[in-house]
């Protein structure tokens, strides 16, 4: 195992030079970007980065969209030895600073972003020969057991945490993936996923790079540019949330239904055939999508069994991952036309799961131990609940079939998370919803993937002054944590420990919800 991300990557860069690294497909023109530019602008920027008086395990921040620049901090960080933490680029401006706060990084890498920072640097695709011949007369950083990446993972108050991983935790989920499938430098990425989420930085730039495949941005995450990004790029790889494969997916049934009985019956024959041979007949519909599909991947939240079989139906490998940020993040993944279309699939190279105290149905709490495994939390008592022996407890609820399949039946943390993919912690938004003098309490939970809250309300009209928090409230928060549907109670329900009743909101909230009027 390589000793670093950047030692991992670097030796791809030289051998890739000439290759293209990314395409970026904008509004004002297509960009092209070769990995001798990548490599020379890493170490230009790893300069930049010494010259403000960066050293190893100082943490540095990134803010910038998708794209080559991005990428471009991150390595220089790994060439250093100095942490990243991503700022995701399309949160409010409170939530942006709330991360910041909570990582406080020594300087703050900044692209296509007007974000204020004491020591902010620009970045660009910059090839200074001078900054050159001094980076590389400088050894790069060489622990794989240094921090590589602190995620802010939750909580704009109270105890946000953040996630500790290591360079080799990150290394070892690119090791795993390119042993799960044949990637090289033929391969066509598309850029989906956020690069301020470890899904993201693990698939759309640490294994991408590794192997010297061709990154390629969207104009825009719309539905038809995307489409039309895969084919007329030609891309080969997509991992992206559920919601996008439902997307692609309802499209084609569009075009199905107007194809006339011709088309039908094409389809109900791709789905008579045998696995092996829908491959060979299902050129059209491959053409459609770029013609080169190799790996589909879903991963963020679950991915509904009927999606899959759709896909498989018509011969494209569809497969569903699973993880977390804590674990870099991906800790197992379906086998190509997996027939267990709910599960999750088997943990990835060097990766265990067990299931603890399970019940009479085989489901118990989930627990990862491996490579992938992070260091730990920010905060020491955080990190002892959730590590123990090396497990992490997942929080997640499943159970494993006789062919080593894990399957997640339900979750026993709070987390939210909707049909993007993004996550949603209820106690942050209950914690800024009770700072408002007119909410006595607050109470949030989920509803068609989505937040929602019950409210108790000091107010002569309770509905009126609850719209009116809601809307102040969804200024302040990004689109995902925005609640739009809301109940209004005498008080919240309690527990005799005081704490709130959390079984007892689902009930709570169908009986009490204030209608528009």
């Amino acid at each position: 195992m390589p000793s670093n991300l950047w030692s991992l990557i670097e030796p791809s860069l030289r051998k890739h030079a000439d290759r293209t690294a990314w395409i970026c497909r904008q509004r004002r023109g297509r960009r092209e970007v070769s990995y001798q530019q990548i490599l020379d602008a890493a170490l230009c920027t790893a300069q930049d980065l010494r010259q403000a008086g960066v050293e190893a395990g100082d943490t540095i921040g990134i803010t910038a969209p998708n794209g080559p620049e991005w990428t471009i901090a991150a390595l220089a960080a790994f060439r250093i030895g100095a942490p990243i933490a991503p700022i995701h680029i399309g949160n409010s401006d409170h939530e942006i600073q709330t991360q910041i706060a909570a990582v406080s990084p020594k300087v703050m890498l900044v692209h296509e972003s007007d974000l204020e920072h004491d020591t902010r640097i620009p970045l660009a695709l910059q090839s200074d020969s001078e900054k050159l011949e001094a980076e590389s007369a400088i050894p790069a950083a060489d622990d794989p057991a240094a921090v590589a990446m602190r995620i802010y993972t939750s909580g704009s108050t109270g105890s946000p945490k953040v996630v500790k991983l290591s360079h080799s935790n990150l290394a070892s989920n690119v090791i795993a993936a390119v042993n799960i499938e044949s990637f090289g430098a033929e391969d066509r990425f598309i850029s989906l996923l956020p690069f301020s989420h470890a899904m993201g930085i693990t698939g759309n730039v640490n294994l991408p790079y590794f192997v010297g495949a061709t990154l390629v941005s969207p104009k825009v995450l719309a539905a038809n540019e995307i489409l039309a990004t895969l084919q007329e790029e030609k891309i080969t790889v997509v991992i992206a949330v559920p919601r996008l494969f439902r997307n692609v997916m309802l499209g084609m049934e569009k075009k199905f239904s107007k194809g006339g009985k011709g088309l039908g019956m094409y389809r109900m024959l791709l789905k008579s055939m045998p696995k092996h041979m829908r491959r060979y007949l299902n050129a059209p519909i491959r053409n459609k999508l770029g013609g080169n599909i190799k790996v589909w991947v879903s991963g963020g939240s679950h991915l509904d069994g009927r999606i899959s079989r759709y896909y498989h139906d018509l011969g494209l490998p569809l497969r569903q991952g699973y993880g977390l940020t804590e674990t870099s993040p991906l800790s197992c993944v379906q086998d190509n036309f997996d027939e267990a279309l709910e599960s999750v699939g088997r943990p990835i190279d060097q990766v265990k799961v067990k299931i603890v105290d399970p019940d009479e149905n085989r489901n118990g709490e989930v627990w990862i131990k491996g490579p992938n495994v992070m260091i730990g939390y920010e905060d020491d008592t955080q990190t002892s609940e959730a590590l123990e022996d090396g497990w992490f407890k997942t929080g997640d609820i499943g159970k494993i079939d006789d062919a080593g399949r894990v399957t997640l039946t339900g979750r026993s943390k709070r987390l939210i998370v909707t049909e993007a993919g993004k996550n949603v912690y209820p106690e942050e938004l209950e914690t800024l919803l009770e700072r408002d003098p007119m909410v006595k309490e607050a109470g949030v939970l989920e509803a068609e993937m989505k937040p929602v809250c019950v409210l108790s309300m000091d107010a002569e009209d309770p509905a009126t002054e609850a719209r009116r928090v809601l809307k102040d409230f969804n200024r302040l928060v990004s689109k995902h944590n925005q609640i739009r549907r809301f109940a209004i109670v005498e008080e919240l329900p309690r527990t005799p420990l005081g704490k709130m009743a959390l079984q007892e909101l689902p009930v709570l909230f169908q009986k009490s919800e204030v209608k528009d009027p």
